[in-house]
This record gives C-alpha cells, structure tokens and sequence, in this order.
C-alpha cells in the first residue's frame, strides 16, 4: 500500500455513492466528486492511489486509465454499500426525503 496517509472524506451523497455502485464498473473524477462533495484534484487523485494499489495487489481487470474499479474503491474508501442501502430504508421509514 501506500506510504503516504489519506484521510477518506465522509459521504456526502448517499444516494449518488448507492447509484454509482451499481451503474458503474469504474469511476473516475467527477464520480468521485459525486460521492465526497467538493474536492481538489490531488486530493481525488490520492484516493484514486489508494484503489489503484488495491486493485494490482487482487489482479483486478483495469479498463480506463483515468478509472478505478467501483467496487475495489468502495472497499478501501470503507464504503459499506449496504449499510448505506439500508440507511436509504430507515430514512424512507421515518418519511425522511431521500432523492436517488
């Protein structure tokens, strides 16, 4: 891994990080954006480090230079999908308006 730390911002958009895990196989800047609020492209590009690592150390397929694999960035960012999913119900539950 990395010799340098990188501080994984919160989500900011639950609703586009759920999104994007499942319409996209990669994701790239504006994905990333997306999913953390407003960032600087260093910052972006120090996370996409991160998932790249990742993704030699398990031999994940590499499509798009400019792209990491969704899923292998959800792991290491520590995106729990399905903890956010189900966040998604209990603020349907509670008529909490959620937007995906």
């Amino acid at each position: 891994m990395t010799k340098h730390r990188v501080r994984v911002p919160q989500v900011a958009d639950i609703s586009a990080a759920i999104r994007l895990y499942y319409e996209h196989t990669e994701i790239g800047n504006k994905d990333i954006r997306a999913i953390f609020g407003d960032m600087g492209n260093g910052r972006i590009g120090r996370l996409k480090q991160l998932a790249l690592e990742a993704m030699h150390e398990r031999g994940t397929v590499h499509y798009n230079a400019q792209y990491v694999n969704t899923e292998v960035a959800y792991d290491v960012w520590g995106i729990d999908i399905k903890r956010l999913e189900r966040g998604i119900e209990r603020l349907n539950k509670l008529n909490i308006e959620v937007t995906i």
